[in-house]
This record gives C-alpha cells, structure tokens and sequence, in this order.
C-alpha cells in the first residue's frame, strides 16, 4: 500500500502529474480577468469617445461603424472572458505569477480609484474650464491603466498557455 497524498478539494492531476486548478478558487485571478475584460475596457472605450468628440465632429455613418465593430469585440471579449473561466490552469505555473499578479492587480485598482476621482472632477469643472492638472491626472491614470493591463495580459497569457489580448 502506498502513500497518499493529500490533495486540495479543486485541484486535479493531469496526465504530466501537474496539479491543475480551477481560477473560480483563486480571488485575486478573478480580479485579475476582471480588471482586464472589464474596466480596462471600459476605460479605453471613454477614451476613445474622448478622442473622437475633441478630434471630429460626429459623424452619423462613423459612429454606426464603430457601435458595430464594438459589438463585435464585446462579444468576442466576452467568449475570451468565459473559457478562461472554465479552464484550470496549472499550480506551479500559478506559484510562479501569483505574486506579480496580485502586485499589478493592487496598481489597477490604485490607477482606477485615480482615474475615477480625475473624471469627477473633470465633470464637476466642465471640458471648457477644467485646470490642466485634472486633464493631466486622467491622461496619467488611464496611461499607467493601460500599460498595467498590457502587463496583466502578458502574465495571464503565461498563466494560462494562451495568448490574452482583448483591447488590441
């Protein structure tokens, strides 16, 4: 008779005699999916309206194409979201980018809690009387978002063995 191992309730062994976990069990790689299909999304979507309402006038045929192509990435984003859900990801992998992870994930919610207080201000001042440094502290805060998520996707994309890139 051999010796058992005790294994955890959510992890299963693959044929390599990896553990394999599954990121329901895992908080902060929720936070970390979320982060990256959902507020990042979001923020670059306000930027992108930002850009186009002080670069051109709107234009009725334009925009049907863009709420198109953006229905069209929500969707895709969406199944992206979904079967990262649904797949288990290896322990030691895991091991090896927790703590990075749980570190950007802490800048992400840092550069959101900014983003969020400059768009406050920036609306309670209006587009024609906000001070420079607002406008810089939102540019500043969705910059850093972005690059944090280009970060987050890179570590996810080893997590996982599959290339993340939804907001390319």
């Amino acid at each position: 008779m051999g010796i058992i191992a005790p294994v955890s309730a959510y992890a299963i062994l693959t044929q390599e005699g990896a553990f394999m976990i599954d990121p329901i069990q895992l908080p902060i790689l929720l936070k970390a999916i979320d982060f990256v299909f959902e507020e990042g999304r979001k923020i670059l979507e306000e930027r992108r309206e930002r850009r186009k309402m002080n670069d051109n006038p709107e234009n009725g045929e334009n925009q049907e194409l863009t709420e198109e192509s953006t229905t069209l990435e929500l969707k895709e984003q969406s199944e992206i979201k979904q079967d990262l859900l649904a797949s288990k990801i290896d322990e030691i992998l895991w091991q090896n980018h927790e703590l990075e992870v749980k570190h950007l994930v802490r800048l992400l919610e840092t550069y959101s809690r900014n983003y969020h207080l400059a768009t406050e201000q920036y609306a309670k001042w209006g587009s024609a009387l906000v001070p420079p440094i607002i406008v810089h502290n939102m540019t500043d805060a969705e910059n850093s978002m972005v690059e944090t998520i280009k970060q987050l996707e890179i570590i996810l994309s080893k997590v996982y063995k599959k290339d993340i890139h939804p907001n390319n």
